[in-house]
């Protein structure tokens, strides 16, 4: 275990379908060499909520390899323990107690938001060293999708945080109400890669998808994010969430940025749900990346890679102001700012 094991979260709300996709990836890659491999070296963390651990029979072609956190949910109580299971689990490794793991994927339960699961696996120092994170797939129902995204805040966050984004039961829901979901987590999410439960790819290429995205969101900004100016993001979003996509052609001084987004935070009215950006500063000749989630800011990264433009993008996603009133506001703080369209990716049905 030489190098750093990579771990993929698989999110979604309440009956999603989370663990039917999770078996259905798994059933297929038994028939497959490719993906067979692919999930021999996979180690499964099922969390639920509940007494009774229903979620690990359901789990049911990996029961010798899962590990059941049933103390509560993962991004809360159980972080901890999520802590303490990846340390164990990596030590009992490297002493052949266990057999020898190449990936960890953890499915959380339907009310856990993604976000403190990440910042642990980023910044807790031990497994920061040992694993590296690789992503979040999301599962979002066709049928319930848009009423729980208008209804409940951590299914926002579950959209907005995932890489791949995977909608189920799209044959029991019109195709209205699927298009219209998928309008709105484009809207969201513009560089989560979509796809439709049945037609789903392999769980070998499924993994290398929220990989590539993964560190494209962390490294290479998409070209689309300098594009045209003026024009805002479309369909409007559901549960008075909006999604602002900004670019500065001159780059930004360090200091003066660096207090910008804790002011931002201040503002009573205003809920940021999520802050990611690709920033120039001023005397730098490499990039650096912004991720907040709600009131945490991640520390800011740098990026050692080329870019094709020097243009600093931020793109916020929030709620409880009006845009312009956002866009004022930012403007005052970090002058210079124009709004750019922000690409979306097609659904692949």
């Amino acid at each position: 275990m030489a190098n750093r094991i990579p771990v993929t979260v698989i999110s979604g709300f309440l009956g999603s379908g989370k663990t039917t996709l999770l078996n259905r990836l798994l059933e297929a890659s038994r028939r497959s060499p490719t993906d067979g491999e692919a999930a021999a070296g996979i180690l499964f963390i099922v969390n639920e909520l509940g007494a009774i651990s229903l979620n690990h029979a359901l789990v049911r072609h990996i029961s010798e390899s899962v590990v059941l956190l049933d103390t509560g949910c993962i991004c809360c109580t159980v972080r901890g323990q999520l802590v303490d299971t990846l340390r164990t689990l990596f030590m009992e490794a490297l002493h052949r107690k266990i057999p020898r793991f190449s990936r960890v994927m953890i499915e959380t339960t339907g009310i856990a938001d993604p976000a403190p699961i990440i910042f642990t696996l980023k910044y807790e120092r031990f497994l920061s060293d040992r694993y590296v994170y690789d992503g979040c797939i999301s599962v979002i129902d066709a049928v319930h999708g848009t009423e729980e995204l208008q209804r409940y805040p951590v299914a926002i966050q579950q959209a907005v945080l995932a890489d791949v984004l995977v909608v189920s039961k799209t044959d029991l829901a019109s195709a209205d109400r699927v298009l219209e979901l998928k309008q709105t987590l484009l809207a969201l999410n513009a560089e989560a890669i979509q796809y439709a439960a049945q037609n789903t790819p392999g769980l070998d290429d499924l993994l290398r998808l929220g990989s590539v995205r993964s560190n494209i969101n962390r490294t290479v900004p998409q070209a689309g994010l300098w594009g045209q100016t003026a024009k805002r993001l479309s369909p409007p979003l559901h549960g008075n969430v909006a999604v602002l996509t900004l670019a500065w052609s001159l780059p930004l001084g360090r200091s003066v940025f660096t207090s910008a987004p804790g002011t931002l935070l201040e503002e009573p009215q205003l809920d940021l749900l999520r802050v990611k950006g690709i920033l120039w500063f001023e005397g730098e000749k490499t990039a650096t990346a912004i991720h907040a989630v709600h009131r945490q800011i991640y520390p800011l990264e740098a990026l050692d890679c080329g870019f094709p433009d020097k243009d600093s993008v931020l793109v916020l996603i929030f709620r409880g102001m009006e845009r312009d009133t956002v866009l004022q506001r930012v403007e005052q703080l970090l002058p210079g700012a124009r709004e750019a369209l922000s690409s979306g990716r097609n659904f692949i049905q």
